[in-house]
């Protein structure tokens, strides 16, 4: 997006972050009894069950992970019903594992299922697959799983941190009227094989952030998942779900749902986002990908942004349906005043691809 940028020092600057990474999951029981409390155009509980109201959409996770062989890892679960928009009863199931503190490590993998309902018969969200799963697993709570080799993963999420509503309401404008609520820090406990070896997560060092989605999206976008670290003492991350996308018509477009604290959030428009001139070209899609940002928000916050390895594509065989889910750092300022740095994932779906 936009004219290259040059970041001098920015890998360098990067691996200094790395360091000081933490993965610390909220549980500040805000959710806990229930989605259906905030005053949203929406039922938030309604979104996770078959309902009239709501499209089926997209059910993703990324889990941050602290296991005990003392490695981290980035876990990617997703779920996609009629996909692509335009294809009622198609479901897409994907996922990554990236072994974070040796980024040579990752595997991927991206399946379709033709006439799937992800609702199960009774109505709640149940996504199971002969090697993969991603279901509720009653409330405030989910269970992702997968038997794929090389990606073998179970986890158990909890809703027990306070969420962002993109756009403020859960509701922005796109090419359609975008539905998204975001749980930044949930609580995660669980285990993933690891070169045939079953290693636990430590639940107080890990957490996943889980992204309910429906109605559709632009035609092509890069989002940014951020967990920002302020540096002040027992102040909890500051979670930001940016997107920036191009509009048919009115060309550059952005907004950042930035949830200062629990239970305060603000929305902030993209200023600018531009590349630093590194990229990753796809063998299997062709597709080429951008692995450094400079993102700068209306309110003075600027961002470098750095993706720590290049292939870090999901598509299935064949290259259907690609998108970028990369592990990230970044650096810089929040608002004026603030320096932070942090961590996160980027999401590219490169255009052509998003229906």
């Amino acid at each position: 997006m936009k004219s290259p940028l040059p970041v001098a020092g920015l890998t360098l600057l990067s691996a200094k972050v790395a360091a000081a990474i933490k993965f610390v999951p909220e549980i500040d029981g805000a959710l806990a009894n229930g989605l259906d409390t905030l005053p949203t155009p929406f039922n938030l509980t309604n979104s996770q069950q078959r309902s009239s109201e709501y499209g089926a959409g997209s059910f993703w996770s990324s889990s941050f992970l602290s296991a005990s062989n003392n490695h981290q890892y980035l876990v990617i679960s997703h779920v996609m019903a009629d996909v692509p928009f335009w294809t009622p009863g198609r479901a897409m199931y994907r996922g990554s594992v990236l072994d974070i503190t040796d980024t040579s490590k990752y595997t991927q993998f991206e399946f379709f299922v033709d006439d799937y309902d992800v609702f199960g018969e009774n109505g709640t969200f149940n996504a199971t697959f002969s090697d993969y799963g991603f279901v509720s697993a009653g409330p405030g709570a989910l269970r992702t799983w997968s038997n794929i080799s090389g990606a073998e993963f179970d986890l158990n999420i909890e809703l027990s941190s306070s969420i962002i509503l993109n756009g403020g309401i859960g509701v922005f404008q796109v090419s359609s009227t975008l539905h998204q609520w975001s749980l930044p820090a949930g609580k995660t406990t669980g285990s993933l094989s690891i070169d045939g070896l079953k290693v636990s997560v430590d639940s107080k060092s890990s957490l996943t952030w889980y992204d309910r989605q429906w109605n559709g999206g632009p035609p092509d976008w890069t989002w940014f998942e951020l967990h920002l670290d302020t540096g002040k003492l027992k102040a909890d991350l500051v979670p930001v779900s940016a997107w920036i996308w191009e509009d048919p018509e009115a060309g550059f477009k952005g907004i950042a749902s930035i949830r200062e604290e629990p239970g305060v959030q603000k929305v902030v428009p993209v200023k600018s986002l531009e590349t630093t001139g590194r990229t990753w070209t796809s063998e299997a899609t062709g597709a080429e990908y951008a692995l450094g940002w400079v993102l700068e928000l209306t309110d003075g916050t600027k961002l470098s942004i750095s993706s720590q390895r290049d292939n870090q594509e999901l598509a299935a065989e064949g290259g259907e349906f690609p998108a970028y889910a990369g592990y990230i750092l970044a650096e810089g300022r929040l608002g004026r005043d603030q320096n932070i740095q942090g961590y996160g994932v980027v999401e590219i779906v490169p255009p052509g691809n998003a229906g």
